[in-house]
């Protein structure tokens, strides 16, 4: 079984690309899919309910604007995909990868993490956690501009290796993990979050 270890968190991979199935359909609503390779635009826009997604890989596919509800993800790899605007509403995510991917102004609610999760050199410029519970997340190397946590559980999750300082929504941040070089930006955040006046003595 292929696994991949990003800083201390451990995901099950879903296999490899040529023993995977190409595929061009949009899944119905309740269905589940497995052992598929996915890429292109078939998902742009989708809207997808209750769909279950296990060992499949997604490369380079667009999934901009797409509405996923209620959507069940285990060993999944998402690879160079687009998610720009999309809205993740309710579901979970267990042994999922999202690297080098765009999600840019999306939105998750109430999404969950049932197992590890990882967000590798993503880019998240006001992207929206909303009551979301992230405890068993990653972010490495992510583009946090004006990311917004609000509500959300991240204890235990992993932020190292991420500039901080413009992140919205500190308050979530409670028990989570960071680097030492990381407390000056997170500091401004802080501050900016506040909206803290400094004033000398």
């Amino acid at each position: 079984m292929d696994t991949r270890t990003i800083r201390d968190t451990t995901i099950l991979l879903p296999g490899r690309e040529n023993d995977l199935d190409p595929t061009n359909i949009v899944p119905r609503d309740g269905v589940a899919i497995s052992d598929r390779l996915i890429g292109g635009d078939t998902l742009a826009r989708a809207n997808l309910t209750k769909v279950t997604i296990t060992r499949t890989l997604m490369v380079n596919a667009d999934l901009s604007s797409a509405r996923l509800i209620d959507t069940r993800w285990d060993r999944c790899v998402l690879r160079g995909c687009t998610l720009i605007g999309a809205n993740i509403t309710g579901g979970t995510f267990k042994n999922v990868i999202f690297e080098n991917c765009r999600l840019d102004y999306a939105t998750f609610d109430q999404v969950r993490t049932a197992g590890p999760t990882a967000f590798v050199g993503c880019a998240l410029t006001e992207t929206t956690f909303t009551s979301c519970g992230l405890t068993l997340v990653t972010f490495d190397g992510c583009k946090l501009a004006s990311t917004e946590f609000d509500s959300a559980d991240l204890r235990g999750a992993d932020l190292r290796g991420n500039d901080l300082s413009r992140l919205i929504g500190i308050g979530s941040l409670r028990g989570a993990v960071i680097g030492e070089e990381q407390v000056a930006g997170l500091t401004e955040a802080l501050m900016r979050d506040l909206d803290l006046i400094v004033k000398p003595i």
